[in-house]
């Protein structure tokens, strides 16, 4: 059986993103507790400016953000299998790994667009001043786009190459 561990900056990467949509999607899973004024919003400190940015974290009913939070649990829970896979040293943490990478990119592609005319007549960003936003929204989620597509990129190499290799020795 071949094994095959992943890089470890796409591990240390799974890892952090997993903290990071975890807190994202509590934030929004547990509103209106975690909005100012309640009763968890000391934990969400840093949300009270974002929500300046991005009205829909603040708005109890807008579904998309609803169900983007729920697909951050979903992608949570693959980041940690893939670590385990990753941890026992398992070729299935390169196809997981890719899985929830492609995931991962394209949820934020879908979130960065439904904040966009393109998706909405709604101008979500009108009065934001311009630093604020590239620092609070596009560079934030152009991370979410850029890392995942290199982890696809350097996984599915990898596993390209584990097949050449296997084809040859056939």
């Amino acid at each position: 059986m071949m094994r095959q561990n992943l890089p470890s900056w796409v591990a240390f990467w799974l890892l952090l993103s997993s903290i990071i949509c975890a807190i994202d999607a509590f934030f929004v899973l547990l509103r209106p507790h975690t909005l100012p004024g309640g009763k968890w919003n000391y934990l969400f400190k840093p949300y009270n400016i974002y929500i300046q940015v991005d009205a829909r974290y603040k708005d109890l009913k807008d579904a998309f953000v609803i169900g983007q939070s729920w697909m951050n649990i979903v992608e949570v829970c693959l980041n940690i299998v893939t670590f385990i896979l990753h941890r026992k040293s398992s070729i299935m943490s390169v196809i997981c790994g890719i899985v929830v990478s492609t995931m991962t990119c394209a949820k934020t592609i879908l979130f960065t667009l439904m904040a966009t005319q393109l998706c909405t007549e709604e101008v979500l960003f009108e009065n934001v001043d311009w630093p604020i936003f590239a620092g609070l929204f596009v560079i934030p989620n152009s991370i979410w786009i850029v890392v995942p597509f290199l982890c696809i990129v350097k996984l599915s190499s990898t596993v390209i190459n584990n097949t050449e290799k296997h084809k040859k020795e056939a």
